[in-house]
């Protein structure tokens, strides 16, 4: 039933007084509701109590508050089909918070209604926080994301939730939003190493935006100045983007700081091949090779220098002319084995490190092999590369 509040006229003063809405009762009955289970009406109680006077406002206290905030949250938290109907959830943990927050805004911090509140609040970001972990173990990683950013609700900027939220949305292929949770986590100062990668890595092969690779990447510098996968990373990045002339700084800085590290010379060497400068490449190839003498990718790649130029002495010979050809010919047949010979022991080395890994390197190596007419060296490796491709 609808109240009334009826204003009365005080003759001889021309002005109206409004009679003042007390809730007398109306909460101690619904936390008695609440307590005995019965959500309906703890609902109808703590609303009526809540009904604004003539004048727009509420007369209530702390404990109201915290009672009414109790009282939304036992709604928020309830899965039974009794109670669904009484409130949408997403408005039951509005009310539930606002609550809250609006004892911790009335009271000192040491109040007995504002510990009681803070309780209040940590036992629901639990729930919600473990909602979405029993989501994700049953592979539920969309509802779980929805849960664990829920739980930011409760409780702004958690790192728990949005870290947690961010793992969920990935594993539900919702990359924006995984985005979108690891960047709030950097944004305050909260994301750790690996969520900087997990970033990166989803910019580079999700988004294939390597700008926005790069950006992450000076992010996590900043706060990570010292660590050398980032600084490997700015590098490949830039050169990849073929922005040289930086990723050229970039690497001489580091081999500034770290002058044994052999990634750096075999990056710079890799940068002059691009740029083509092939002697600087090949010298900071051997730089690299003598740092780390089972450096895979820096032996492989200065045998390839040597032996493109072995096929550039050839293919220089093929466009001759006839003529010219024959009087050149064992010239240009010369300077090739000589590259041929540079590029052999580098391939060998490779195929020493990884013997059976890389088919293309074998077969490039047997026709080193052939070109240089060692054919007991072609023939054994031929029967090998048979093998392993099951021809």
């Amino acid at each position: 039933m609808k109240k009334l509040i009826f204003a009365l006229l005080l003759l001889g003063v021309g002005t109206f007084t409004y009679g003042q809405y007390v809730p007398k009762g109306k909460v101690a009955k619904a936390e008695t509701a609440l307590n005995q289970g019965e959500l309906d009406i703890a609902k109808a109680e703590i609303d009526e109590a809540f009904k604004v006077d003539a004048k727009g406002k509420v007369s209530t206290t702390a404990k109201n508050w915290y009672t009414k905030g109790r009282i939304y949250k036992a709604i928020y938290l309830d899965d039974s089909t009794d109670y669904k109907d009484l409130a949408p959830k997403e408005e039951a943990l509005k009310i539930t918070m606002d609550s809250f927050n609006k004892v911790k805004a009335m009271e000192k911090e040491t109040s007995t209604y504002v510990i009681f509140s803070d309780q209040e609040i940590s036992q629901l970001y639990g729930a919600i926080v473990n909602e979405g972990a029993e989501k994700y173990n049953e592979n539920d990683f969309e509802g779980a994301y929805r849960s664990f950013m829920t739980a930011l609700v409760v409780t702004p900027n958690d790192t728990t939730a949005l870290l947690y939220g961010g793992v969920a949305a990935q594993q539900a292929n919702m990359m924006d939003e995984a985005l979108g949770a690891f960047q709030q986590l950097a944004d305050n100062g909260d994301a750790n190493i690996d969520t900087y990668k997990t970033m990166i890595f989803i910019y580079r092969t999700e988004k294939e935006d390597l700008e926005k690779v790069l950006s992450i990447v000076d992010q996590a510098l900043q706060k990570f100045p010292e660590n050398k996968e980032l600084a490997q990373e700015k590098i490949t990045t830039l050169i990849v983007l073929e922005r040289a002339d930086e990723a050229q700084a970039e690497l001489e800085a580091a081999i500034s700081n770290e002058p044994t590290n052999a990634l750096y010379y075999y990056f710079l060497g890799y940068l002059y091949d691009i740029k083509e400068e092939t002697d600087n490449s090949i010298a900071q190839y051997k730089k690299a090779i003598e740092l780390n003498p089972e450096y895979y990718e820096a032996n492989y790649n200065l045998a390839v220098v040597y032996y493109n130029q072995a096929r550039e002495e050839i293919s220089e010979l093929n466009n001759l002319s006839l003529d010219e050809y024959r009087k050149k010919e064992s010239e240009y047949v010369e300077h090739a084995s000589e590259h041929f010979k540079e590029a052999l022991p580098y391939f060998e080395k490779a195929a020493e490190i990884k013997p059976d890994e890389d088919i293309q390197l074998l077969e490039t190596l047997e026709g080193v092999y052939l070109q240089l007419k060692m054919m007991d060296k072609a023939e054994a490796l031929e029967k090998k590369i048979k093998a392993l491709t099951g021809q």
